[in-house]
């Protein structure tokens, strides 16, 4: 906390554990007041740096890839300075243009004691969240987690009623940009904030694409060279501060290129893949792909088999009854593997995070079909649907035809059409009754959760899209953050590296999706370092779902017994008659009802455990 009159800051705060180590620091004046708590993460550093000559406080959560570079840029001499002292002087030596010039994960905050202001960045991809708040007093309060903030500034930290059903209509996203917590931003990622008595300046520093690579669109061996360089480069830095590190290992292209070329920046026993897996069903694509990968690398991996799992289920459950928030990732086992490699000795964990957007994102086919492709996008799609077994992106395809030409204010006007059409049926498909939804207004929120999910304008000719800076990729890496971080792992992305970004952003489209092939470019390019069944396979089927299944289980069978009681925790939002009649599709096997009531009972589980950070009424 900052005051800007210089005035002392009432502090003391320590929210954690006794058992946790508190370090704090006040200014000589009692202006500026800081506090850190929990063990470091290596690789990572959390604290601060003070320049008293100077006047200058800088706060930081970072990882900096590029430690050496950025210090020669600097001129400084001898051996290599920590994070934050290096970020202090870059913010002396650049001001706000230090952002700019950063390779890493970062969020960072300095205080000028005698300007009396504040200077704040996050990172090109939010991978570190930054929370900050305007005090009533005159004052700036920050902090990397908003519960934290909240008991700094005196808010009510408990998430309110009507806030904490959104991830039941898959409006998730909305917290990441409105805050649960009333009176609390986020500074968003690739932005920086300037902040005094008088006024509060947020701009952002980053957009994907900025430097065009000088390859020409016909050169595909050398995209498909220069890709392979520049991920297995991400990978490497993530990697090269000695860090024992662990990969979410699903058995798709984009994790199996994590792990395979992981193994080959780290010494044998420090990279540990974590996988679900069915042996109970010889035919399932996902466990053939995990175990051929794993046999060409020679990873150990730590795995869990939905054929044979009640032990690992009731550990899933208690993890997710330690999560900060009931949505953490759409899988319960994402939890239970953080909580497994923490106990481990795992510092970072990897992942496949997210290669969808970085390659295939949501407007591909739309601008393949205005460019003139509609043939061959056609073609490619009836390949596609063949080897993924259904058929999704022929319909696609013959109606963007159609869509794709309209000019954006009429595909626009015709998105909110569908959206406020379709308001009432998602609130009715979350099994959610009319009544409740009127008393907490969750009508206004799937609005305002479409609205937020608005699409900006195409971009023209060969401008890069923005597509990973929308609202599900920033939640979704948000959420990732807060319960790697929770249970004490650094999770760390390849495919979030800005030097990647920028160079896949102009990726030619037609190697983006080619003979049928999603992510053509990648796969060709981890064609040397995956079996060729895996690099290039067509099925997905994750046994994610059948894990929820199990797992959730017991909680089902409770609900559906409370529901002939006194009612469960949900009772009151719930419509009892549908909810029951889709439990019985559960029992009699069919995965749709998995699908329908996960989310229900992920709630129910965790509000057994936290009711006391939900605000009812609210």
């Amino acid at each position: 906390m900052f005051r800007w009159d210089g005035g002392p800051v009432a502090g003391g705060f320590a929210p954690a554990p006794a058992a946790d180590a508190l370090r704090q620091w006040r200014s000589p004046d009692g202006g500026l007041w800081l506090a850190a708590w929990g063990a470091e993460h290596r690789g990572t550093y959390t604290g601060w740096c003070v320049d008293a000559e100077a006047g200058l406080v800088l706060v930081a959560d970072a990882s900096l890839y590029d430690r050496d570079g950025l210090q020669s840029a600097l001129g400084l001499a001898g051996p290599v300075l920590d994070a934050p002292t290096l970020l202090l002087r870059g913010y002396q030596r650049w001001g706000e243009g230090l952002p700019q010039r950063l390779d890493g994960d970062f969020a960072f905050v300095v205080c000028d004691l005698r300007k009396r202001c504040v200077f704040a960045a996050s990172d090109p991809m939010g991978m570190r969240p930054l929370f900050h708040r305007l005090l009533p007093g005159g004052g700036f309060a920050f902090a990397t987690a908003p519960e934290a903030l909240a008991a700094c500034t005196g808010l009510d930290a408990r998430i309110p009623e009507s806030r904490l059903l959104e991830p039941l209509f898959n409006a998730e996203q909305l917290a990441h940009f409105e805050p649960e917590i009333t009176g609390i931003q986020r500074l968003l990622a690739a932005q920086w904030l300037r902040a005094d008595a008088r006024d509060v300046q947020v701009q952002r520093y980053w957009t994907p694409g900025q430097t065009r690579p000088a390859l020409a669109s016909t050169d595909v061996d050398g995209w498909v060279e220069a890709l392979r360089w520049h991920l297995g480069e991400a990978v490497r830095k993530r990697l090269a501060d000695g860090v024992r590190a662990g990969v979410m290992f699903s058995g798709g292209l984009d994790s199996s290129a994590v792990l395979a070329l992981g193994c080959g920046y780290v010494p044998a026993g420090r990279l540990q893949a974590y996988s679900v897996l069915d042996r109970g069903n010889p035919a399932c694509p996902e466990t053939r792909a995990i175990d051929r990968v794993l046999a060409a690398t020679g990873v150990p991996a730590t795995c869990i088999d939905v054929a044979d799992m009640q032990e690992q289920a009731a550990g899933a459950l208690d993890a997710l009854a330690a999560s900060p928030r009931f949505v953490s990732g759409r899988n319960g086992f994402l939890p239970l593997f953080d909580r497994m490699a923490a106990a481990s000795g795992v510092d970072v964990m990897m992942n496949g995070i997210d290669a969808d957007a970085l390659f295939f994102y949501e407007d591909l086919l739309e601008r393949q079909i205005r460019a003139g492709g509609y043939a061959v996008a056609l073609r490619c799609a009836r390949k596609q649907d063949r080897m993924a077994g259904e058929a999704w992106m022929v319909p696609l395809v013959r109606r963007l035809r159609y869509t794709a030409h309209l000019p954006p204010v009429v595909r626009n006007g015709v998105r909110r059409w569908r959206g406020r059409a379709s308001e009432w049926p998602r609130l009715h498909a979350a099994l959610l009754r009319t009544d409740a939804c009127e008393a907490l207004g969750l009508r206004a929120r799937a609005r305002r959760h479409l609205a937020l999910l608005r699409r900006p304008p195409p971009p023209a000719g060969g401008l890069p899209t923005q597509t990973l800076h929308g609202a599900v990729n920033l939640d979704g890496i948000g959420r990732f953050h807060a319960r790697s971080r929770h249970f004490g792992v650094e999770m760390r992305c390849p495919f979030l590296d800005r030097a990647l970004i920028d160079f896949a952003a102009w990726i030619p489209l037609e190697l983006r999706l080619r003979n049928g092939h999603l992510k053509w470019i990648l796969r060709k390019a981890m064609t040397p370092h995956l079996p060729h069944a895996v690099a290039w396979r067509g099925d997905k089927f994750h046994p994610g779902s059948h894990f929820d299944r199990v797992m959730l289980q017991p909680v089902l069978e409770q609900v559906v017994r409370d529901f002939h009681g006194s009612g469960p925790a949900i009772g009151r939002w719930i419509d009892r008659g549908r909810f029951l009649a889709a439990a019985q599709r559960w029992q009699a096997g069919q995965i749709e009802a998995v699908w329908e009531l996960k989310m229900l009972l992920l709630l129910e589980h965790w509000l057994q455990h936290n009711a006391d950070k939900v605000a009812f009424g609210r």
